[in-house]
């Protein structure tokens, strides 16, 4: 007995259009789509489970764009929702345009509760490498930089910069 099995079997999910974009590639002006990329596992070439995935936002014309984190895919796709619903007369101009505010009034608050938790985590890394030794930072900073958080490695920099008076 033999099983056929393979892996990297693509699925896409074409979400739709999201907001018209200047291509650096292909240098036109499009509606960009927002895609899900999904690689399976199979077995006699049938998907049995996904093993990986890539969410990208992309010109509809060369292909070129860029991979969305989780939470960007999750603001694009309501985007992308409200202009197929606006396409297909589902919902009126108004309605569109009411959907597309509020959806960028919850990205901003989302992206300020980030920006604070950024800082308070920024205080945080400060005050425990300001009671550092000097040495102590140099170690972090260089060949043991990869144990650290990027974070604490940025910090310590900043810290003996300050020491160094630069």
């Amino acid at each position: 007995m033999f099983f056929i099995f393979g892996w990297n079997r693509p699925s896409i999910t074409d979400y739709g259009p999201v907001k018209q974009e200047l291509c650096r590639n292909c240098r036109n002006t499009e509606m960009w789509h927002l895609r899900k990329v999904s690689r399976y596992f199979t077995l006699f070439f049938i998907p049995i489970f996904p093993h990986d995935s890539e969410i990208l936002y992309l010109c509809p014309i060369c292909n070129h764009g860029i991979q969305l984190s989780h939470g960007d895919f999750e603001s694009y796709k309501e985007i992308a929702e409200v202009n197929k619903a606006s396409v297909e007369n589902q919902i009126t101009e108004e309605e569109r345009t009411q959907r597309l505010d509020q959806i960028s009034a919850d990205v901003k608050k989302r992206q300020e509760e980030q920006h604070l938790k950024d800082l308070e985590n920024s205080k945080k890394w400060n005050a425990l490498v300001a009671g550092k030794s000097t040495e102590e930072l140099q170690l972090i900073t260089g060949r043991k930089q990869d144990e650290y958080d990027p974070a604490v490695v940025i910090a310590a920099k900043s810290e003996l910069n300050r020491r160094m008076g630069n």
